[in-house]
Parts: structure tokens; C-alpha cells; sequence
């Protein structure tokens, strides 16, 4: 009898003082635009495999400074079997644009009924040094050099040729044109029929050809975000009547808050507009995978989205 209130006692300081909840930087120093991983880690006991475990909310930025460029899926290892001890870590891909110091505040962690706090951390950030030891160089003058007229004349015509040859080709392809449309005019001609074509079908025809040639593979990821996104734009302006082609990223999401779209795809749409930023502006490389699973949420969202009557 003694023995079991030993470990009972045991089970409930353990259950009381064998969580902890703290955070870590890869690095506390960068330039402006670099990115880091920032670590969230609890260290918990669940002998009875019935711990419940919630993490921060983030959307995509961590303070008004810092932003989360990707966040990765919480996972967990046991690191005392004995004692039933797990670590469960998540993962922030962040960044910084403007230059100082900056404090990552302490996040809270449910772990159960109680919130554990985790330690604040500190980064730096600087500008590239510009060397200014040397001094600043005098333009070197111009010199002259006898080139004849004759010979500009011939070194022109050699090296625009094709220029003069094309703009005789222009000039007369206008005649013939202009011709062809006096003759046209005077036969009544019939009015055409313009066939429009539904939006989710123009983007899905382009989506697929993305998927069936394995663009997302490809290390050109600016040419490939850049038609990935100018497709969800373009299905936007059309089906939505958001003008996404004209629209800066901020600008869109406002009018999307206006739109009949759900929570879950306004946060895709955010995402992956924001992504293709990082990718076109800063010069972000995102893996494979990411690139595959944007490319297929956009076909869901298509299809998802596309008007029953079309």
C-alpha cells in the first residue's frame, strides 16, 4: 500500500513539472531579406498517450516586422522511454526587410488545461557593408578615333539590315491591306459570333498542362509561379469579377474579403500569392513539393469554385 502511494505521488509531479515549453533561432544574426528557422519545442510526459497539445495561431507574419515565410508541421520524438518524455517541435521559415534589432516574443503553448511560456529570442539584422576605403575614380575621357562616313554608312546597313528589310515588308503589307479592305467593304459581310469561354475552363486547360509536364520540377520556380499565379489571377478577374490582373497582392486579398469565397480558400489564396512574391522579389526557392501542392490546391479551388450553369 505504501509503495502504490509512492507512485502515485511520483505520476503526479511528474505530471506537474515534466513539461517545458522554449524556442530557438539557427542564427541571430542576418542581412536584410535573409531567412532563418525559427524552433518552437515542448518537452512533455504522456504516459497514459492522451496529452493534448495546442500550438500559436500564425497567418503570415509573426509581429508587424517579422514574417513567416513557411511553417511546417508540428512532429515529435521520445527522448526518455522510461519516463514516457516526448519533444514535439514545429518549425518557422521567417525574415526581416528593414535593418535593427528586433525581439521574437514569447509564444504560449496549451499543453492540457495549463499554457506553458516559451523564452523571447533576439535578431539582428544589417545591412551589406559597402566598402568605402577607396576613393571615388575620375570618368576617363572620351577619345576620338577618325571614322569615316563611308564606312558608318556600310557598318550600319550591316548591322540593321534586317530591321530595313522588315519595314519594307510592313510597308507593303499595309498597301496590300488597305487595299484588301477597301474591296471587303463594299460586300456586306456577316456579323461574328463571339464564343466565350468559361473561366474555370481556360484556367484548368492551363493547370493541367502544368501537371502533366511536371513544371513544378523545373528550377526556373519564377517562370513557374509566375504562370501559376497570372492563371489564379486571371480565373479571378473572370469568375469573381476581381480585377487581380491590374492588382497589386494586398489589393486583391482586400477585395477577396468582399467575395463569395470561403475562409479555407481565401487563406489558400493568400498564401500562394504571397509565395509567389517571395519567389519574384526576393528571390525565395521553394522545394518541389511546396510548388506540386499549390499547383494542385489551384485546381481544387478552380473546380471548387467554377458556376454550375457553364
Amino acid at each position: 500500500m505504501k509503495n502504490l502511494f509512492v507512485i502515485a505521488l511520483l505520476f503526479i509531479a511528474g505530471s506537474s513539472f515534466g513539461q517545458r515549453a522554449y524556442m530557438e533561432l539557427d542564427t541571430h544574426d542576418l542581412r536584410i531579406g535573409e531567412q532563418t528557422i525559427l524552433h518552437l519545442f515542448l518537452e512533455y510526459q504522456n504516459p497514459n498517450g492522451n496529452a493534448l497539445i495546442n500550438w500559436p495561431s500564425f497567418d503570415e507574419t509573426l509581429t508587424k516586422d517579422i514574417e513567416i515565410v513557411r511553417q511546417s508541421v508540428d512532429r515529435d520524438k521520445v527522448i526518455d522511454s522510461l519516463s514516457q518524455t516526448y519533444l514535439r517541435e514545429q518549425e518557422l521559415l521567417i525574415t526581416i526587410f528593414e535593418a535593427g534589432e528586433y525581439i521574437v516574443p514569447s509564444q504560449e503553448i496549451g499543453f492540457n488545461d495549463t499554457i506553458l511560456t516559451t523564452n523571447t529570442e533576439l535578431i539582428k539584422i544589417e545591412t551589406v557593408e559597402v566598402d568605402t576605403s577607396q576613393g571615388i575614380a575620375d570618368i576617363k575621357p572620351i577619345y576620338s578615333v577618325n571614322y569615316p562616313f563611308s564606312e558608318r554608312s556600310r557598318d550600319w546597313l550591316k548591322e540593321n539590315w534586317i530591321w530595313i528589310t522588315i519595314i519594307i515588308v510592313l510597308i507593303l503589307s499595309f498597301f496590300i491591306w488597305r487595299y484588301w479592305m477597301k474591296k471587303r467593304q463594299s460586300q456586306p459581310q456577316p456579323e461574328p459570333i463571339e464564343e466565350i469561354i468559361p473561366a474555370h475552363i481556360l484556367a484548368l486547360e492551363i493547370l493541367n498542362r502544368l501537371k502533366n509536364t511536371e513544371e513544378w520540377k523545373s528550377p526556373k520556380k519564377k517562370k513557374y509561379y509566375s504562370e501559376l499565379t497570372d492563371t489564379v489571377r486571371a480565373y479571378l478577374e473572370n469568375r469573381f469579377n476581381i480585377r487581380a490582373m491590374e492588382q497589386t497582392t494586398r489589393e486583391i486579398l482586400l477585395h477577396l474579403n468582399h467575395a463569395n469565397i470561403s475562409d479555407e480558400d481565401k487563406k489558400y489564396l493568400r498564401k500562394i500569392l504571397s509565395e509567389a512574391d517571395m519567389v519574384k522579389f526576393a528571390k525565395f526557392t521553394p522545394d518541389d513539393i511546396d510548388a506540386f501542392n499549390y499547383l494542385q490546391k489551384s485546381i481544387d479551388f478552380v473546380n471548387r469554385t467554377k458556376r454550375d450553369d457553364d
